[in-house]
Formats: structure tokens, C-alpha cells, sequence
């Protein structure tokens, strides 16, 4: 009964994440964009995992230059085309594409004009991740921005605030 109590109490004060990634992992995608992105460009990726209940669960990292060799080229331009490549993997991993992350030069993590007008993926609750400054260092969520596409009459909502509570980062294994 106790024991029960204390798990009320816990879920309403620490609610359950959105979004959710092994702490080395997550160390590991933020170090593939500093290097895709060598310090001078944007970079970035689909983030692949699964769903369990609310929370999606990131297991992979999808670099957008893997796909699409030709697609940074100091913003990204990824060929939309390249899109069936990204479903024949998840099919292969047994996976989806829970979120995409990207990198912005300088300290701004709001989304840009183009990254509003061009989700790569337009569903509903679809969430985009941008890390300022390249990814120049290890960003952990309230670090950078955090954006869910609300669809294409709603646009996109700034759920960057929310941080921690939304994304949660942390050693699983």
C-alpha cells in the first residue's frame, strides 16, 4: 500500500517523458553531429527507436549525410526522395523515426522560417530537436530546443521550456 502511495506521488511530480535516451548514447549522437557538422555546419539526423506507451524511446542515430550524401551543405538539403531509404532501414531495425535532431550555428535554438516551413516529418506530434552552436559540446535537454509539429494549419509549438521533464537523458543500462 505504501509502496503504491510513493509511486502516485513520484509519477505526478516527475511525469513521464515524451522522449527518452541512454545518457551514452545521446553523448554519442551529439559527437557524430560535431563531427558531420566539422564546427563550420549544420548537421543532423533522424533519431530511430520505438514507442512505449507515451514515451518514445531512442535506440538509434540516422545521420541525414548517410542517406543522403549530397544534403549538408552548410544548411541541410535533404532530398525528399530519400525518404524510402529511411523507411526500408526502419523496417530492417525493426524501428521508427521518434524525433530528428539538427544543429544551429551560434546560440539560438528556435526553429528558422525554413525548419518551420519543412518538417521532416509533417505529423502531428512529430518532435525536432536543435542544438545551438553546432553541438560544439554535450547538450542535455533545457540545453537546447525542443519543437512539435502541431500539423500543417497549427504549425509548430516551442516546447523547449519544458526540457527535462519532456526529454529525459540518463544511464538505462
Amino acid at each position: 500500500m505504501v509502496l503504491s502511495i510513493i509511486r502516485t506521488i513520484w509519477s505526478r511530480l516527475r511525469p513521464t517523458p515524451r522522449l527518452r535516451c541512454d545518457e551514452r548514447l545521446w553523448r554519442e549522437i551529439l559527437r557524430e553531429l560535431r563531427v558531420r557538422g566539422q564546427g563550420r555546419r549544420e548537421s543532423g539526423g533522424f533519431l530511430l527507436g520505438r514507442v512505449e506507451g507515451e514515451t518514445k524511446i531512442i535506440t538509434s542515430f540516422l545521420p541525414y549525410d548517410a542517406v543522403d550524401p549530397n544534403c549538408l551543405q552548410g544548411i541541410i538539403i535533404f532530398d525528399g526522395s530519400r525518404m524510402d531509404d529511411v523507411w526500408r532501414i526502419c523496417e530492417q531495425q525493426g524501428c521508427s523515426v521518434v524525433a530528428d535532431v539538427h544543429t544551429h550555428p551560434g546560440a539560438s535554438y528556435r526553429q528558422s522560417d525554413v525548419d518551420q516551413s519543412h518538417p521532416m516529418i509533417p505529423e502531428r506530434g512529430h518532435l525536432a530537436l536543435i542544438v545551438p552552436n553546432y553541438a560544439n559540446r554535450d547538450y542535455m535537454p533545457g540545453e537546447f530546443g525542443i519543437h512539435e509539429y502541431r500539423g500543417r494549419r497549427d504549425g509548430w509549438s516551442d516546447l523547449s521550456s519544458l526540457g527535462r521533464k519532456l526529454f529525459r537523458v540518463r544511464r538505462f543500462a
